[in-house]
C-alpha cells in the first residue's frame, strides 16, 4: 500500500494521526472523489458513488472525523452555489435572455426538478453552516479535568464541615464559617 493509500483519521475523538487505509476504507483519494463530486452535484448519493463506498460510510466518517466534516460543509456549500447559479442560468436561457455553453462550464447532468430537490434538501445545512452538524464532544484537557475535581473536591469539604457542625450542635454558625 503505498503513501496516497493512506489515511488521517481520529481515534476517540483524540488527534487525527497518520495510517495506513484499510483496503476498502476510506483512503485520501476516496475523499477527494467524494469531496469532488460533492461539491460539483450537491449530491450525496453521487459522491458515494464517485468514491466507490457504501451509502453510509461518508455520514459515519463525517461524524468522527472533524476534519472531513469542515470539508464536507465547504464542498456542500460550494455546489449548493453552482446548483443555483445553473438553475438562474437555465432560467435565463429559457427567457432567451442568455444562451449556455455547457462544454465551458459543465454541470451534473440533471432534470430542474432534481436540482430542486437537491437544493432543498441542504437548504438548512447551508444556511446554517457547521452549526446544523452534530457537535463533536469536547475532550477535556488534563488542567480543566483538573480543576472540575478541585472544585467538586472543595464542595464535599464544605458539606461535610456543614453536616459535622451541625451534628456537634454548631448550628447556622459553624455552617457559615465553612
Amino acid at each position: 500500500m503505498g503513501k496516497g493509500e493512506d489515511e488521517i483519521a481520529a481515534y476517540n475523538g483524540g488527534p487525527a494521526q497518520e495510517r495506513k487505509a484499510k483496503p476498502k476504507g476510506w483512503t485520501k483519494a476516496r475523499r477527494t472523489a467524494f469531496l469532488t463530486e460533492l461539491a460539483h452535484s450537491c449530491n450525496v448519493s453521487r459522491a458515494h458513488k464517485a468514491a466507490e463506498m457504501g451509502e453510509r460510510g461518508a455520514y459515519a466518517l463525517r461524524q468522527r472525523d472533524p476534519e472531513f466534516a469542515r470539508q464536507w460543509q465547504q464542498a456542500l456549500e460550494l455546489g449548493y452555489s453552482r446548483l443555483e447559479l445553473a438553475l438562474a442560468r437555465r432560467a435565463l436561457e429559457v427567457l432567451g435572455e442568455l444562451e449556455l455553453d455547457e462544454r465551458a462550464e459543465p454541470l451534473a447532468t440533471m432534470t430542474v426538478e432534481q436540482a430542486i430537490a437537491v437544493l432543498n434538501l441542504h437548504r438548512r445545512s447551508v444556511q446554517q453552516g457547521a452549526a446544523h452538524q452534530r457537535r463533536l464532544h469536547h475532550v477535556a484537557t488534563q488542567e480543566e479535568t483538573d480543576a472540575v475535581l478541585l472544585r467538586k473536591i472543595a464542595m464535599i469539604k464544605r458539606q461535610r464541615a456543614i453536616a459535622q457542625s451541625r451534628l456537634d450542635g454548631g448550628g447556622a454558625d459553624a455552617a457559615a464559617q465553612a
